[in-house]
């Protein structure tokens, strides 16, 4: 009895000593732990639980504070996925092979990343299927079904409205049938824009128009930079490239020209790097960035790459900003990782320990706590 009494005395000082830290410094600490020891704190006490799981601003605070990566390799066999750690000294960890939430199903591919999400699809030619999932808590959103048409070949991406604070799924559905027999008729557009909106947890139309009508090839899958997603399009009448942009706050459509002859240049790429939105033309191995957003004179060159280095698009800086991880492709339908001095024009191999071969190229996820709350969770992935 004694001992229970002693004990009861020691847990209310303990929630006495709790209380007595300023919230200040409560947030402030809590805002620099990794994902997985902040979700073991959610049952200190009330205020905590509603601080981690459901404070808008300090999910904020975590994500921008976040040094937590991961890379998601797609597997051959579409069930699993590889989760591979780095550290803030760029150290790689072994690759951990999981299911995701989709595992069920055969044909699977990432969409994209962004804050700590991840956009997974499974399509045939029946139905798609949409999830956005959080890889390091193991919490996903089921998203509702769309109608889809047989003939139809979509676009998709995946970012955030960091003006209304949502994520967003965008298709864009080109319908070759229409475009031949029925664009005339009966009215009818060629090209469907949805977005699914997770705030909404629903999918709605957008007016808005795609904005080329020429003949074109478009590039796939679309890039997420400045809150918008970007497309280069080819015309089939001109040697111009051109950049198409779909800003998710305004969900309006922006056309522009490369300031430079992106022909003469060759194969031109768009990806993001620490928040710049990059063209990489990959013939001659030249990675040019965009230093103000939407100023077409911006356009910089940041490196270039030895001929030597045959190299697929850069994925992430390192975190002094003076590497890139990059990869190069090896016979047979093999991939190597490195890392690239920017300025020293100089390499070394990444080694990642249980990673198979016939792997695509990795997705970056950060540590977040988005979708702790109100999300569905899969034992069978833990």
């Amino acid at each position: 009895m004694k001992g229970h009494i002693h004990q009861k005395k020691n847990a209310e000082f303990a929630q006495q000593k709790r209380t007595t830290l300023p919230q200040e410094l409560i947030i402030e600490i809590l805002s620099l732990l990794p994902v997985k020891p902040l979700v073991r704190f959610l049952y200190v006490s009330k205020s905590w639980f509603a601080l981690i799981i459901n404070d808008s601003h300090f999910i904020k605070l975590h994500l921008n504070r976040s040094i937590e990566r991961t890379l998601i390799f797609v597997d051959y066999e579409p069930r699993y996925f590889h989760l591979v750690n780095f550290s803030k000294y760029d150290r790689f960890g072994e690759a951990v092979k999981i299911k995701h939430p989709l595992h069920h199903l055969k044909s699977t591919e990432i969409v994209d990343s962004c804050n700590g999400l991840v956009c997974i699809r499974n399509y045939d030619d029946e139905f798609d299927e949409f999830v956005i999932w959080n890889p390091l808590i193991r919490k996903y959103k089921k998203l509702p079904s769309t109608p889809t048409e047989q003939t139809s070949s979509d676009y998709l991406a995946f970012g955030y409205d960091r003006v209304n604070d949502d994520f967003k799924v965008l298709r864009l559905a080109k319908f070759y049938k229409r475009a031949r027999l029925e664009r005339v008729r009966d009215g009818r557009r060629v090209y469907s824009l949805d977005v699914y909106s997770l705030r909404e947890h629903s999918w709605r139309m957008v007016e808005e128009e795609w904005p080329i009508e020429e003949p074109y090839s478009l590039s796939a899958p679309a890039i997420f930079s400045n809150c918008a997603f970007h497309w280069v399009v080819t015309p089939q009448t001109t040697d111009l490239e051109k950049h198409v942009a779909f800003d998710l706050s305004t969900e309006k459509f922006r056309v522009n020209v490369f300031p430079f002859n992106s022909f003469i240049k060759g194969c031109v790429d768009l990806v993001d790097l620490g928040g710049w939105l990059c063209a990489v033309f990959l013939d001659i191995c030249e990675v040019w960035v965009m230093k103000e957003y939407g100023v077409a004179s911006s356009w910089t060159l940041l490196y270039w790459v030895q001929p030597a280095f045959s190299n697929l698009p850069p994925l992430v800086f390192s975190h002094d900003g003076e590497e890139v991880l990059t990869a190069e492709l090896v016979e047979p339908d093999g991939m190597e990782l490195y890392w690239y001095d920017i300025k020293r024009k100089t390499r070394k191999i990444v080694e990642i320990q249980n990673i198979p071969d016939n792997i695509s190229l990795p997705y970056t996820c950060v540590g977040s706590t988005v979708l702790l709350l109100d999300a569905d969770s899969d034992n069978s992935l833990r």
